[in-house]
């Protein structure tokens, strides 16, 4: 087997990127030019519950009083299929107001409102222009020697994930049929094969689990990848989405272990499961998604028992 590496340690790079000063407290960070960045008041939702009533409304601010241009961007999946589009919406003076309707993503989209389905899955994001020209994205830093830095900048990766900042530079919609909070979650038992595993033992079964609301399309419960091999990484969280009837693994989910590109676990052939009855669930998901440490990814089942509430 080849060695597994387990990143402890996370390093942090002090680069031109978007700051919140109220809440980012950090002395060398406040010594850069603040950078651009545009917020919403309030986020979006991240989930519709049909075709037509898709759309992305709100007011818009310019955080740091210092952005000339926002420009917003799309990348869908649509079924199965990604397409992008630039340039969807642009603004130029702050606050704003956006209003955009499935007719138009569908239209920046190249495609018809009828071939949006449920289950699509939309992922949004925000170039910013400062007024000294300098283009802020809405991924990481991503600086060094090797890149073209002139006039580039980046969003910090917290400003994005945290949901109190609101950022407009990246964001995600899926639409799918909400699940009652009370419907999959509870205790349950972990049972399944795992021995075809992409290392063999994926996960170390039976094991009790407890399946927790993370969305209203999503359940969560933690487990550990390849405990029985006895590497020490925390659990990971394994998540749940349900598509309007079919539930599958969440796409990218991180086990915490790497060879050197990252051992993922992403979703498979989707199953049905029961709106009226919580009692079982049976997914599908792949173990390995990216061929990590030169091993093709696999495709295994485990099913869920629920014990109690």
């Amino acid at each position: 087997m080849k060695k597994l590496k387990y990143i402890y340690l996370v390093v942090f790079m002090i680069a031109v990127s978007c700051t919140d000063q109220s809440t980012f407290n950090n002395p060398a960070i406040h010594e850069l030019e603040n950078g651009s960045m545009v917020r919403f008041d309030a986020l979006p939702p991240t989930s519709f519950d049909s075709v037509e009533g898709f759309g992305i409304k709100g007011t818009l601010h310019d955080v740091n009083g210092n952005t000339s241009s926002y420009d917003l961007h799309l990348i869908a999946t649509i079924s199965g299929q990604v397409i992008s589009a630039e340039n969807i919406w642009s603004a130029t003076n702050f606050p704003t107001e956006i209003d955009l309707t499935v007719a138009d993503f569908a239209a920046a989209l190249g495609i018809e409102v009828s071939d949006i389905k449920m289950g699509d899955f939309f992922q949004f994001y925000g170039t910013t222009t400062r007024n000294d020209g300098t283009v802020f994205h809405g991924s990481k830093p991503d600086y060094g020697n090797d890149k073209d830095n002139v006039n580039l900048g980046f969003t910090q990766g917290n400003l994005n994930s945290n949901a109190s900042y609101r950022s407009a530079m990246g964001f995600n919609a899926i639409l799918a049929c909400p699940l009652p909070a009370t419907l999959y979650v509870g205790k349950y038992e972990v049972t399944g094969d795992m021995s075809t595993g992409t290392f063999g033992a994926t996960f170390k079964l039976p094991k009790t689990v407890t399946l927790e609301e993370t969305s209203v399309y999503q359940r969560t419960f933690e487990i550990n990848y390849l405990e029985a091999f006895g590497i020490g990484q925390p659990d990971m969280p394994f998540t749940i989405d349900f598509i309007c009837g079919d539930a599958t693994a969440k796409e990218n989910l991180d086990t915490y272990l790497t060879c050197g590109g990252g051992l993922r676990i992403g979703g498979a052939t989707p199953l049905a499961y029961d709106e009226s009855d919580d009692s079982s669930l049976t997914i599908n998901f792949t173990d390995n998604t990216l061929g990590d440490c030169g091993l093709a990814p696999v495709e295994l089942q485990i099913t869920l028992t629920k014990i109690e509430d």
